[in-house]
């Protein structure tokens, strides 16, 4: 709650001292009254800080804006609303949107058009975002993938650095499971968080789009010597050296974040977002770090980049000014980026994290993830595939090969009956 008030208090006094213009463009208070202004309602996943964070930023939004008002919507499924919404023709006045929920080509069908923003060149993965040369959506920050660990964790079980090698990783989690701690949390059931697995798929190939691309154009993607199957023996090794949770089918992360915070868990592969939700259940920010998963014995490190949600206003919103402009607070005055431990959303911008400070100190090499091509996302929707259905299933079958086959079997009747 510090840092929203230290944002509201700085806002305050910017409004305050800067004479005749406030908010977007630069425009003159008189005529942000008069275009800015109604209530818009914003559709958000972060149902964490909701209540919190987000009213700070309203609070915060309203003193710039005082005819304005933003209602807050949190929702845990947001995805699939946010389909049933679009498709109904009653998408929220501004909306965080992620992954493949709606297409690319569909941008214009549901969004209006992002262009007089003026952040056009400054906020990171613009291209993700634009279509026939108009920019729909800005993201809110960036996340890398990477192993979040307790220092605490790590000194009590006698390491003294952390790994830049999947041996000194694995030798790393014995002596953790040695000193009474869970080296990995996996967070099974919640199954989201094995995505992260898929992530170092991606690194494993060095190219995030190649192993998208290249896996759309084979009829069996799931086989041991291809980045997915690497990946996924990673995750299975893990669960098969117990290094993971003791029971696998009773883990979230609302737990697992907080043992996290206390020690008794020591490691999480997932995104750099997840560092300010381990501080916030209780670990000292100096406890936490974030380091560049390995993926070989070679102690080169890679890590996949990508946008975190971003941000779209509903074309037809009512009060499509008021939208945009809190969108463009969102990025670039409510901190909300380094607030969620996330690579800032715009270029210019430092991270205030020094987790994040170490892990590019680490000599990591970043790869930009882009969205899945329209031939690959027709292959993963024919075939009805989901990485972590798959992850599920191989990390614990007596026969995991037979998991590749069934999954290569429907791949290639999906490619079949699509064809080219």
């Amino acid at each position: 709650m510090s840092n929203g008030w230290a944002k509201l208090i700085g806002v305050m006094l910017i409004a305050g001292t800067v004479s005749g213009c406030v908010g977007r463009n630069a425009e003159p208070v008189e005529e942000a009254k008069s275009t800015i202004n109604g209530t818009i309602t914003f559709l958000t996943h972060r149902t964490d800080i909701a209540d919190t964070t987000m009213m700070d930023y309203v609070a915060a939004f309203k003193r710039l804006y005082p005819e304005a008002d933003v209602k807050i919507e949190a929702v845990k499924d947001q995805s699939n609303i946010l389909r049933v919404r679009a498709a109904s023709g009653q998408l929220p006045d501004v909306t965080f949107i992620g992954g493949d929920t709606i297409q690319p080509k569909d941008f214009p069908r549901f969004f209006a058009p992002l262009d007089d923003l003026g952040l056009n060149g400054k906020a990171y993965f613009q291209d993700q975002f634009t279509v026939d040369g108009k920019v729909y959506a800005v993201t809110s920050g960036g996340t890398m993938t990477g192993i979040i660990y307790n220092k605490t964790a790590f000194e009590k079980a006698g390491i003294s650095g952390v790994p830049r090698t999947i041996d000194e990783f694995l030798a790393a989690c014995a002596k953790l499971k040695a000193a009474g701690i869970v080296p990995v949390a996996t967070n099974f059931m919640d199954k989201w968080p094995l995505n992260y697995y898929e992530s170092m798929a991606q690194a494993i190939e060095g190219d995030a789009k190649n192993v998208l691309d290249q896996n759309a154009e084979r009829d069996a993607p799931f086989a041991e010597d291809l980045p997915y199957g690497k990946a996924l023996n990673l995750l299975r090794l893990i669960v098969d050296k117990k290094y993971a949770e003791a029971d696998l089918f009773s883990t979230n992360w609302e737990q697992s974040k907080k043992d996290l915070a206390t020690g008794s868990t020591a490691m999480a592969l997932l995104g750099n977002w997840a560092i300010q939700q381990v501080v916030e259940n209780g670990a000292k920010p100096e406890d936490i770090g974030f380091f560049p998963m390995p993926t070989d014995n070679s102690g080169k490190l890679t890590s996949p980049i990508g946008s975190d949600a971003a941000l779209a206003v509903n074309k037809d919103s009512e009060h499509i000014e008021t939208a945009k402009a809190w969108v463009e607070f969102l990025v670039e005055q409510s901190g909300y980026d380094n607030d969620s431990g996330l690579l800032p959303a715009l270029k210019a911008t430092k991270s205030h994290l020094k987790q994040i400070a170490d892990f590019m100190a680490s000599g990591v090499v970043l790869i930009e993830s882009s969205p899945k091509g329209e031939y690959a996302s027709k292959v993963i929707n024919k075939a009805q595939f989901a990485w972590a259905d798959l992850a599920q299933e191989y990390a614990v079958a007596s026969d995991p090969q037979s998991v590749l086959d069934a999954y290569n079997e429907r791949w290639a009747k999906a490619r079949a009956a699509i064809g080219k």
